[in-house]
């Protein structure tokens, strides 16, 4: 049985015909990261699941939202699928059986197909009456706009009198201002020259102060110098003095050592005298005049 290659809704499928074979296909599409994940995500669908890749299997496992890099993929890998199947129903020696399953196997993958595009094409078809709907919008507010703009074109020609009175008082406000500007020019010259006074009182003042802080300053280091050297001299005599007063009290001390000595002696002296006095008197005869008078009694 021979087999043709028909394109029906972006999708390949075959149909068997008479003893002829006749395929359409299309040019590869460039090829994207996406595009090669979502080609090598339906070999692992259809191997894993044993049915033909959706858009939305696609989507979920390789974790990207880009319908149409998907659908080129699919079409594109089921393109490779069905020459792969056609080479091998294409040789004699390939079973009746096995052609119809492959057959059937078609059938299947073409009705699961259509279904998917058909829910994607639903979902195309809202989008476009969306934008339809937006581009109804976008026509009224195009009308509306046009209407607006011939009432501001109307409001811009009632203006064009108004802008020649406005400029006619512009030009009185021109020739205001032109006098102002002279009457600002003498005012700015007076205050120019004020200041340029003013700058030069300042600076005499300020020299005049500098000369007065000099003075001063000078006149505060003499009366302290004056002060240090009067407090000096202060210093040096009442050194002087504590030198005189010790030197007295180192005499004065020497003195008192010598009269607490005297009144100790004098003491002691007073006590022997004390002593004495309260004694008998005893005569205590001359040794020599007693021997005397014993020789002239003896002779």
């Amino acid at each position: 049985m021979n087999y043709i290659s028909v394109k029906l809704k972006g999708l390949f499928i075959i149909k068997p015909i008479r003893h002829s074979f006749r395929t359409y296909t299309i040019d590869m599409p460039k090829l994207t990261d996406t595009y090669a994940r979502a080609y090598d995500c339906c070999d692992a669908v259809f191997t894993e699941l044993g049915r033909f890749p959706t858009i939305d299997l696609i989507r979920e496992r390789i974790g990207v939202n880009s319908p149409v890099t998907i659908k080129k993929a699919m079409n594109e890998w089921t393109r490779h699928f069905a020459e792969q199947h056609f080479d091998k129903l294409n040789r004699p020696d390939v079973p009746v059986a096995l052609a119809q399953a492959m057959e059937q196997a078609w059938k299947l993958a073409v009705v699961e197909a259509e279904k998917a595009y058909l829910q994607k094409e639903r979902g195309y078809q809202q989008t476009v009456a969306d934008q339809q709907a937006a581009m109804d919008a976008l026509a009224q507010d195009k009308a509306g706009l046009a209407q607006t703009l011939a009432a501001v074109e109307a409001r811009l020609a009632e203006s064009e009198g108004q802008v020649v009175a406005l400029r006619g008082e512009l030009e009185a406000q021109a020739e205001t201002v032109r006098l102002l500007s002279g009457q600002r020019d003498a005012t700015e010259q007076q205050l120019t020259q004020q200041l340029a006074l003013a700058v030069e009182q300042d600076l005499r003042w300020r020299q005049q102060q500098e000369q007065d802080q000099a003075w001063f300053a000078r006149r505060i280091l003499e009366e302290r110098q004056f002060a240090e050297d009067k407090l000096k001299d202060k210093l040096e005599r009442q050194a002087l003095q504590v030198a005189v007063l010790r030197e007295s009290e180192a005499a004065l001390q020497n003195t008192g050592i010598g009269l607490r000595r005297e009144l100790r002696r004098l003491e002691v002296a007073l006590a022997e005298s004390q002593q004495n006095i309260k004694q008998p008197f005893k005569f205590k005869p001359n040794s020599k005049t007693h021997k005397k008078a014993g020789q002239g009694q003896g002779g």
